[in-house]
């Protein structure tokens, strides 16, 4: 199994560090790191100014000879063995997910609805995908993901996610729920079990304040202590950018205040 991590504006120090993080934990077949070119996407809506979350709509061309691809996001704890997912044999199915909410019930219900879904269907979050890469590029997929992002930009509150459920809610192949097991700032502390922990929303635990306004800040620190990252290194380079960062989520903050105490 390779592992290919997608970068962007990083130092070589972090580059080594997360190196070392991985061999330290025994290593891959083979590791590369990827530069994100993020120019196809101007004119696409930002996530707090970022394009680089719709790179997993072009994982199977820029990875050509992988037959299938896990992707995951960069907002995980992965407390479990991620080969176990390649037993889940997708087939003449393009995309694996976790089901989530109906339609009914997404962020993109007024999107999905306008692309021909309705309330019942099936909607996923993209934190976590399993990519048939193969028919995804004898498809022509990539260009009808992009196709359906750029004539629906205005109306993709959920980015690349948005265009997913356009194209796979009715298809997608289910892959188990512990594979993106939900965390919100606001929940109260989880144990550590074999599941892969998503954190979605902001703040974030790793975000200013994260240790004081997210409930399973320790979860996530208890991972961090055991890789190679330095806090002093990287608050001695990014101090400026973390300041804007506390700054863009100041409503964040404020919503999870009010969260806790109703």
């Amino acid at each position: 199994m390779s592992l290919t991590l997608f970068i962007q504006d990083i130092r070589e120090s972090e580059v080594a560090s997360l190196k070392g993080t991985i061999s330290d934990a025994g290593g891959v077949g083979a590791l590369k790191f990827h530069e994100a070119d993020i120019s196809e996407f101007k004119g696409l809506k930002t996530l707090h100014g970022d394009w680089m979350i719709y790179m997993r709509l072009f994982l199977p061309r820029l990875l050509p000879d992988a037959e299938t691809i896990l992707y995951l996001d960069s907002d995980l704890v992965v407390n479990t063995d991620a080969c176990a997912f390649f037993d889940h044999k997708l087939n003449d199915i393009a995309l694996g997910a976790i089901n989530g909410p109906t339609v009914e019930w997404s962020l993109d219900h007024k999107f999905l609805r306008m692309v021909g879904l309705t309330d019942q269907d099936r909607s996923f979050n993209s934190g976590v995908l399993l990519f048939n890469a193969a028919l995804w590029r004898k498809t022509d997929m990539v260009d009808r993901a992009m196709e359906m992002a750029r004539n629906y930009a205005p109306y993709l509150i959920s980015h690349d996610q948005s265009v997913l459920n356009g194209l796979f809610s009715k298809t997608f192949y289910e892959l188990p729920k512990q594979f993106n097991t939900v965390v919100v700032p606001q929940d109260k502390p989880l144990p550590d079990e074999d599941c892969i922990y998503h954190f979605v929303g902001s703040p974030k635990p790793w975000d200013p304040l994260g240790r004081y306004f997210h409930g399973n800040w320790r979860l996530w620190n208890s991972v961090i202590k055991r890789t190679q990252f330095k806090w002093s290194d990287f608050l001695s380079h990014h101090f400026t950018a973390y300041g804007k960062r506390a700054w863009t989520l100041r409503r964040s903050y404020l919503r999870t205040l009010g969260k806790k105490q109703s």
